[in-house]
């Protein structure tokens, strides 16, 4: 790992910043904000400076070259936010406010977080605000941030009915036809869960159901859409010189009556989690090598406290005057292999705007450092509801019932609670 962000166990820099951002959205509620980290080291973002600004008719190309101009116009300042799936693949659906599918933000106002204190790093922050944050004497007691009551986690399994499965397996069953007919070789097709709960979207920032060396946690907040989680898909982390990329596909859910080694060894020489996984990296490794020379380490297992994952690792050294969107626009989670069929098939079978899911999320620093992971495992609430996103890649080797199931199984990575005023 580079000098972004890494671990350490002597406390959680996110219940400091938790214990702000639950401040915030008491006090101000209008000002939007963007957290990002780990337990060793976070980053909020409040308030806007400036915003990348776009307009429905752009490009897909003059969408990066935006967001090329609003990073090179940036590159003292910190930059926060999102790059949603929609926008980047022009499924225009059901919006047309791009800040619901893309918001970049130069912040008024940054502050760091570590396990025992936050600094303000730009900007003036009101006591209010830095008043929330735990002094060093209660850290070791504290379990989570402060003035929240002890609840549950909802059950998620309750909000993923059957006949939502059901759907979504003759979806899959749709794109199966396609795959063999010669017309498409994957896609990874999302679920939208809608629900009238009120989540608590701090509690979900603090989850550790992705835990691992990979896994940053992040909390965005806008007028338009908010979500947090935590993802161990970490996209893009380092620098024009030289980032990393770890890539994830195919999953199995973690099993009770098998051994970790045992159900590690299944994993591994299942053909359909490895021709899923070749499928996902092949078109990532052409796309980081038109940009620089590459290093990988391919398909080892991530175990995960709910799950397994394929994963592979890419240390790219980009060329000379290469750009920091240049390389997020060659670790952008397209999903779909050939893209014309792939996008025009999602169109027909998800019937909502994807917003930041699929997408990325996370920050550069004033240095020009980035780090940006995958938005999955994550909650979210907009003007109308309350929703979880989840999603499978459909290869040849899938079936209906598996991708279904495989859906089920990753909502288990995800830790949701009621909203409880305190």
């Amino acid at each position: 790992m580079n000098n972004v962000m890494s671990k350490t166990r002597n406390g959680d820099a996110r219940q400091q910043a938790a214990a702000i951002l639950k401040r915030l959205k008491q006090t101000r509620l209008k000002d939007s904000f963007c957290c990002y980290g780990t337990q060793d080291r976070t980053l909020i973002g409040i308030g806007r400076a400036s915003s990348l600004e776009l307009t429905k008719t752009d490009t897909l190309d003059a969408i990066w070259s935006s967001i090329n101009s609003y990073i090179e116009e940036n590159t003292d300042n910190y930059i926060f936010g999102f790059i949603g799936f929609d926008p980047a693949n022009q499924l225009d659906k059901l919006t047309e406010d791009y800040r619901q599918k893309i918001d970049l933000f130069v912040p008024e106002v940054v502050i760091k977080c570590d396990a025992e204190r936050c600094t303000v790093e730009r900007g003036i922050a009101s006591t209010d605000i830095l008043s929330a944050t735990l002094q060093p004497a209660n850290i070791a007691a504290t379990k989570t941030f402060p003035e929240t009551k002890k609840t549950s986690p909802i059950d998620i399994p309750k909000l993923d009915r059957t006949e939502l499965r059901d759907s979504y397996a003759k979806s899959v069953a749709c794109f199966i036809e396609e795959i063999h007919a010669g017309t498409l070789e994957r896609a990874t097709l999302a679920r939208k869960i809608n629900t009238d709960r009120n989540f608590d979207l701090s509690r979900t920032f603090m989850t550790d159901r992705s835990r691992h060396e990979c896994a940053r946690s992040f909390y965005f907040s806008s007028e338009n859409v908010s979500f947090a989680g935590q993802c161990p898909e970490l996209l893009a982390e380092g620098s024009t010189k030289s980032f990393t990329t770890n890539k994830l596909s195919g999953t199995y859910s973690r099993n009770d009556d098998l051994s970790i080694a045992e159900l590690s060894s299944r994993f591994q020489n299942d053909e359909r989690i490895i021709a899923e996984h070749q499928s996902s990296i092949f078109s990532l490794e052409v796309s980081l090598e038109d940009i620089g020379t590459v290093e990988s380490t391919k398909f080892q297992v991530m175990e995960l406290p709910t799950l397994l994952h394929g994963w592979s690792n890419f240390i790219t050294r980009p060329k000379e005057k290469t750009t920091i969107a240049d390389c997020l626009r060659s670790i952008f989670p397209f999903g779909v292999k050939p893209m014309e069929q792939g996008f025009k098939l999602l169109a027909e079978h998800e019937d909502f705007c994807r917003g930041p899911y699929y997408g990325l999320v996370g920050c550069i620093t004033a240095d020009g450092i980035f780090s940006f992971t995958q938005v999955l495992r994550s909650a979210y609430i907009d003007n109308n509801s309350s929703y979880l996103m989840v999603g499978a890649a459909i290869t040849a080797l899938s079936t209906p019932e598996l991708e279904a199931d495989e859906t089920h199984s990753k909502l288990s990575g995800l830790e949701v609670f009621d909203r409880v005023d305190s």
